[in-house]
């Protein structure tokens, strides 16, 4: 009965760990410019050509134009000129975003990377509490996907 017990709770434990997953955003600075950060969503079990349509219908609620710049091999990269992002004031900027297949296969990374109206990139060094509204922003997005998905 023990075992029994403590499989259950471990496959249990297992099974939230890999749910928390899909709505994590992980944060770094770019290769080549330390002082600028990017941010990685995993989305989990979406269709590619619906998440490009769904992001670039999320950025024209935020006033913006998505343009595709590159695809090649499974990594789509999009730019969004004129992006009002309510958690950096408001202001306009362009956003970078590359969508690559996840390390398993099940889903799709959203990489963003945020340059202001100056043409530097944004860092979070300047403002933690604005980093965490951008991935506060990105998990909207994530979790509108998984509605849209659920109504279907």
């Amino acid at each position: 009965m023990k075992i029994s017990l403590v499989g259950t709770l471990m496959l249990f434990c297992m099974f939230m760990g890999h749910a928390q997953n899909s709505y994590e955003i992980t944060e770094q600075s770019m290769p080549d410019n330390k002082m600028a950060t990017s941010f990685t969503a995993n989305i989990i079990g979406q269709n590619e050509s619906n998440v490009y349509y769904q992001w670039q219908k999320f950025i024209e609620s935020h006033k913006g134009k998505t343009y595709l710049v590159f695809a090649k091999e499974g990594n789509v990269e999009f730019e969004s000129e004129h992006v009002l992002l309510p958690m950096l004031d408001n202001k306009s900027v362009t956003l970078h975003t590359r969508f690559s297949p996840n390390y398993s296969e099940s889903g799709i990374l959203l990489t963003l990377w945020i340059e202001l109206p100056d043409g530097d990139y944004y860092s979070s060094m300047t403002d933690e509490d604005s980093a965490k509204k951008i991935k506060d922003w990105l998990l909207k997005y994530d979790l509108q996907l998984t509605e849209i998905k659920g109504r279907g």
